[in-house]
Order: C-alpha cells, then sequence, then structure tokens
C-alpha cells in the first residue's frame, strides 16, 4: 500500500514520465504534418530542433526527480540510468 504522503510526489514524477513520453510520441506527427504544409521552407528543422530541446527539457525533469521516502534520485544510481517503475535506491514503487 502506497503510503498517503508520497502519494503527491510519486504522482508528479508520473506525470513527468507522460509527459516525456508525449514529447516522445509526437515527433513523427509533428514532423510529418510540418513537411505536408511546408513549402521547402526550414520549418521541418526548426520542429526538428524544437523538439530535441522538448524531448532534452523532460529527460533531464524525468531523470533527476527525487524520491520522496529516501530524497536519492529516482531513476538515477551512479552514473547509469533506469526508468523504471521503482527507486533506484529504496525501492519505492511507482
Amino acid at each position: 500500500m502506497e503510503n498517503p504522503t508520497y502519494a503527491q510526489e510519486l504522482k508528479q514524477i508520473r506525470l513527468k514520465r507522460y509527459q516525456l513520453w508525449g514529447v516522445f510520441i509526437s515527433y513523427l506527427p509533428a514532423i510529418g504534418i510540418t513537411l505536408s504544409i511546408s513549402e521547402g521552407s526550414g520549418a521541418p528543422a526548426a520542429v526538428c530542433l524544437l523538439w530535441v530541446l522538448f524531448a532534452a527539457i523532460g529527460g533531464v525533469r524525468v531523470s533527476f526527480s527525487r524520491c520522496p521516502r529516501c530524497g536519492n534520485l529516482f531513476h538515477m544510481r551512479g552514473a547509469g540510468t533506469s526508468w523504471g517503475r521503482r527507486c533506484r535506491h529504496c525501492d519505492l514503487s511507482l
């Protein structure tokens, strides 16, 4: 059973993960739409760069989320990352 004091913070970590997945899933449709409506302009490159920026920001937000139980980085331990559903330090589950 999830501790109610952790529920809101875990909800925030889940929200960040969903937002990052949304960025990943949006790439092909965004590029496809941009290519279909642009006529040789630099719009596809701009959309691609904007997408890379959003993906980088989202990745950093997810990677540097703190565990509400132990206070360590939820997804990182040492130099490696894992976007699993458990804290890498105390095994608190999302």
